[in-house]
C-alpha cells in the first residue's frame, strides 16, 4: 500500500519530464521535489529526507549511476528507480547490481506502469524498516535479558558474602558497598530511621564527605528517603525530575553533595516488615538511567541483607542469653 506522506525526488534535465512525475507522482499524495542535474540533487539529499529518488542515467555533470553510489553511500535507506532509455543496456543492469530498487523505461506511455514501480517500492522500503525495528527491538530484549541474568548471579554471590557476617555495621556497609560498586554509580549511602526521634540518619556512605555524612539529619517524612519509606518500594529518576521530586530531593541534599545525575535509585531497607533505611545509589559515569534489571537487583540486594541484619540480630540476643 503506498504511503501517501513519501518524500519523492525527481532528477532529470527535462523539465517537461519533470512538470509531468511531479503531477502524476504528487495524484498519489506523494510530496515531489525535482532536479536538473545530479550535483542540486545531491545538495537537496543533504537537507531532505527523501524515501525515493527517481533518476535518469543521462545527467548533466554527475551521472545517475555516481548519484546512486552517492545515495547508497550516505542515505541507503533511500531507494533509487533509475529511469533509462533502454531496458537492456549495461547501465541499467549496472545499477541494479550497485543497489537500485528496480527501473522504468522512457517514454513512460502507461501511468499504471510508473504507479505499481513506486509503490512496490515503497512497500518493500516499509517492509525493510519494520524488520530493522523488529531486529533491534528484540536486540534490546535480548541485552535486557542478558543483564538481568548477569545481575541475579551478581546478587547471588553478593547475597552469600552478606550472609556469612553476623556484624549489623559489616552487614550494612557491604550492602552499600557492592550497590555502588556492582551498579557502577558514583555515589551511594544508607540512611537509618531512629524511632524515638522519627529521623534519619547517615549509617553508611560512600564518595560523600564525611563530615556531612556524619551531621546528616532529616526528618523521616521528608526528601527522597523519607518518599521512598512511605510508599516502601523503589524510586528511580532518570534526567527530566518532576516537579515534585526535585523539592524532596532539595529537602534532603541541600549542599547538592549527596545525589549526582543523571540517575538515582533509592530503595527501602525492610526488617520485619517495616521499613528501617532507606538505600540510595547515584550518579552514572555513562549518563544512562538506572534499569528496571538494576533496580531489581538493589531490592533483592536489600532483601538478602535484612535476612542477614535479622539473623545477626538474633544471634546477638542468643549470645546474650547465654552470658
Amino acid at each position: 500500500m503506498t504511503r501517501v506522506t513519501s518524500q519523492i525526488l525527481v532528477v532529470d534535465d527535462s523539465p517537461s519530464f519533470q512538470q509531468s512525475m511531479a503531477r502524476l507522482l504528487t495524484s498519489q499524495g506523494h510530496h515531489v521535489s525535482c532536479s536538473s542535474s545530479g550535483e542540486d540533487a545531491a545538495k537537496k539529499l543533504q537537507t531532505t529526507e527523501f524515501d525515493l529518488v527517481l533518476s535518469d542515467i543521462i545527467l548533466p555533470g554527475m551521472s545517475g549511476l555516481n548519484l546512486l553510489k552517492l545515495i547508497k553511500e550516505h542515505a541507503p535507506e533511500t531507494e533509487v528507480i533509475i529511469i533509462t532509455g533502454n531496458a537492456s543496456s549495461f547501465t541499467a543492469i549496472k545499477a541494479l547490481r550497485l543497489g537500485a530498487y528496480d527501473y522504468i523505461v522512457k517514454p513512460i506511455d502507461d501511468d499504471a506502469i510508473l504507479f505499481n514501480v513506486v509503490e512496490r517500492t515503497l512497500e518493500k522500503q516499509a517492509l525493510t524498516r519494520e524488520n530493522r525495528h523488529l531486529i533491534d527491538s528484540l536486540s534490546e530484549k535480548n541485552h535486557r535479558l542478558e543483564q538481568t541474568l548477569t545481575l541475579m548471579k551478581i546478587v547471588n554471590e553478593v547475597s552469600t558474602l552478606i550472609a556469612s557476617s553476623l556484624d549489623i555495621g559489616e552487614i550494612l556497609s557491604l550492602l552499600v558497598e557492592q550497590a555502588v560498586e556492582c551498579l557502577k554509580a558514583e555515589k551511594g549511602y544508607l540512611v537509618l530511621i531512629d524511632r524515638a526521634s522519627n529521623r534519619f540518619s547517615m549509617k553508611v556512605s560512600i564518595g560523600i564527605d564525611h563530615a556531612l555524612a556524619k551531621r546528616f539529619g532529616m526528618d523521616c517524612d521528608r526528601g527522597i528517603s523519607g518518599l521512598v519509606a512511605k510508599m516502601g518500594e523503589a524510586l528511580k529518576l532518570g534526567a527530566d525530575i518532576p516537579l515534585d521530586l526535585t523539592q524532596r530531593m532539595l529537602e534532603e541534599d541541600e549542599s547538592g553533595e549527596l545525589f549526582s545525575t543523571p540517575g538515582i535509585l533509592s530503595v527501602p531497607l525492610r526488617l520485619k516488615d517495616k521499613v528501617v533505611g532507606v538505600v540510595n545509589v547515584s550518579g552514572r559515569s555513562h549518563g544512562l538511567p538506572f534499569s528496571e534489571a538494576e533496580t531489581e537487583f538493589l531490592s533483592s540486594l536489600a532483601n538478602h541483607a535484612a535476612i542477614a541484619l535479622n539473623n545477626a540480630g538474633a544471634f546477638y540476643r542468643l549470645r546474650r542469653s547465654m552470658t
